[in-house]
């Protein structure tokens, strides 16, 4: 698995309109090819992880091309693609039994 790793810094105005629009932005991705899951913090963080390499680099330079890495109000300080080397849950261990 792969994951897309992303980290604003955000001016108040905007957080605000970001922390409403987070259940929208964590329905979006269901549909994105290769989409595994995904955790969106309140205050400009996200890490959504991927089936494949090939699925996360997609996304990863979509949102780049579309100009939605940087906008007004937020500084990017972390957009980054990383291979998962480990993976923890609760319930997990009840899932594989």
């Amino acid at each position: 698995m792969w994951a897309v790793i992303g980290v604003w810094e955000c001016d108040p105005e905007v957080l605000g309109v970001l922390r409403r629009q987070l259940p929208a932005m964590a329905e979006g991705k269901l549909e994105v090819p290769g989409f595994v899951h995904g955790t969106w913090t309140v205050d400009g963080h996200m890490m959504q992880v991927y089936a494949d390499e090939v699925s996360a680099r997609r996304y990863h330079q979509d949102m780049i091309r579309q100009g939605a890495v940087e906008r007004p109000g937020q500084r990017c300080i972390v957009w980054d693609v990383a291979e998962v080397g480990a993976e923890s849950g609760v319930g997990r261990a009840d899932e594989e039994s």
